[in-house]
């Protein structure tokens, strides 16, 4: 028996384009070898060499597989998984306003990652990486699926 397949993607900016399929949006960002998808079951990252077929495909969020779920025993013991003190509302107005600058990197404890932002900004090519970069961060604090610096995610 067959089934309906649906996909159509739709270019709204040079390295953004949102994807359709029968299950829903998602929207990807990036340039051709490096991209970011972020949709209803979570983010996926892609890297790849372009004209090989060699890529790698990373995919946290929801429907990421039988082999990234614990065992029912080890679940049922472990304790709750950890809410940080950081407010996402915060950390999504920050990176709205001053995202470019890495301030809610700083504001979430990822300091490293919140100097290099910083450092590539105010470089003059460093630029066009943050310019990818920020975005995506946004839509990752947008969907919830941002972590502080102690790997507990931020609630609104």
């Amino acid at each position: 028996m067959g089934s309906l397949r649906f996909f159509r993607r739709v270019r709204i900016a040079p390295g953004l384009t949102l994807n359709l399929t029968k299950h829903g949006a998602s929207l990807s960002a990036g340039v051709r070898g490096a991209h970011v998808t972020v949709g209803r079951t979570g983010i996926r990252r892609t890297v790849g060499i372009p004209g090989t077929g060699v890529f790698y495909t990373s995919h946290t969020g929801l429907h990421t597989g039988v082999h990234t779920a614990r065992h029912l025993t080890e679940a049922a013991r472990s304790p709750p998984a950890a809410r940080s003190s950081k407010n996402l509302f915060i950390a999504l107005l920050l990176c709205g306003l001053l995202g470019l600058l890495g301030a809610h990197r700083f504001y979430t404890g990822h300091w490293l990652s919140g100097i290099l932002m910083l450092l590539l900004t105010l470089s003059g090519y460093g630029l066009l990486i943050t310019v990818i970069w920020w975005p995506i961060d946004f839509l990752i604090i947008l969907f919830g699926q941002f972590h502080d610096g102690h790997d507990a995610r931020i609630a609104w």
